[in-house]
C-alpha cells in the first residue's frame, strides 16, 4: 500500500507542470483603458471634377494615445438633384487613431479607416436606403493626419487631411474606375471621456 501511494504521489509530483495555470498571452498587455467617445464625422473631397460630401460617425475606446473603434460613413459625389440617377456610397469598419500628446490643447491626430461597403446609384426621389440600387462592393482605405483641439474635457475636435482608396468599384457613367480614390478632408468630433475619468 505505501509503495501504491508512492507511485501515485510521484505521478502527481510529474503531473503538476502539465496542469500548471499558463500565463494568459495578451496582444495589448500593458495597455490601459482611460475612456470612450462618440461622435459625428464629415467629409468632403474632390472626385471627377466633382466635390464630394460624406456624412457619418463613428465610436471607440481610448487606450492613453491610443483609440480603437467602429465608423460608417455615406458619400455623395455632386450636387443633389432629386430625381436624377447620381452616384452614391456607404462604407463601414474598423477605425484606428494616435492622438500624440494627447494631453496639449493642440495636438498631432493621426488615423486609419478600413472598411467595407457598397457603390450604386439612387435618385434621392424615395426612402433612403429602400430604392438604392448597389451595384459594386468595395473596400475602402482612408489614412489620415491632422490636429485636435481639446475643447473641453469631454470633447475634442479634428481637422485631417487625407486619402480614400477605394478597391472594387467597376465604374459608372463619367466615373472611372479609380476616380473614387480622392484626397479627403476630415472633420471629427469625439464626445466621452479621454483620461479614466469623466
Amino acid at each position: 500500500m505505501h509503495k501504491e501511494l508512492s507511485l501515485f504521489a510521484l505521478v502527481l509530483l510529474l503531473a503538476a507542470p502539465v496542469f500548471a495555470q499558463k500565463e494568459e498571452q495578451i496582444l495589448f498587455r500593458n495597455a490601459r483603458v482611460m475612456g470612450g467617445f462618440g461622435g459625428p464625422i464629415v467629409s468632403w473631397s474632390h472626385t471627377n471634377n466633382r466635390t464630394g460630401f460624406g456624412v457619418g460617425g463613428g465610436g471607440g475606446v481610448v487606450f492613453e494615445q491610443f483609440f480603437i473603434g467602429l465608423f460608417g460613413m455615406a458619400e455623395t459625389f455632386e450636387n443633389i438633384t432629386i430625381g436624377q440617377p447620381q452616384l452614391a456610397t456607404g462604407y463601414g469598419g474598423l477605425w484606428l487613431g494616435v492622438t500624440t500628446p494627447s494631453h496639449k490643447l493642440v495636438h498631432a491626430y493621426l488615423s486609419a479607416k478600413l472598411a467595407g461597403g457598397s457603390v450604386g446609384v439612387t435618385n434621392f426621389k424615395d426612402d433612403w436606403p429602400d430604392e438604392h440600387n448597389w451595384e459594386d462592393l468595395t473596400f475602402v482605405a482612408i489614412p489620415e493626419a491632422g490636429v485636435e483641439v481639446n475643447v473641453a474635457r469631454w470633447m475634442r475636435v479634428g481637422g485631417s487631411v487625407g486619402y480614400r482608396f477605394v478597391s472594387g468599384f467597376e465604374g459608372w457613367g463619367s466615373y472611372g474606375k479609380k476616380d473614387l480614390n480622392a484626397p479627403v478632408l476630415n472633420l471629427t468630433l469625439r464626445f466621452g471621456w479621454f483620461s479614466g475619468r469623466q
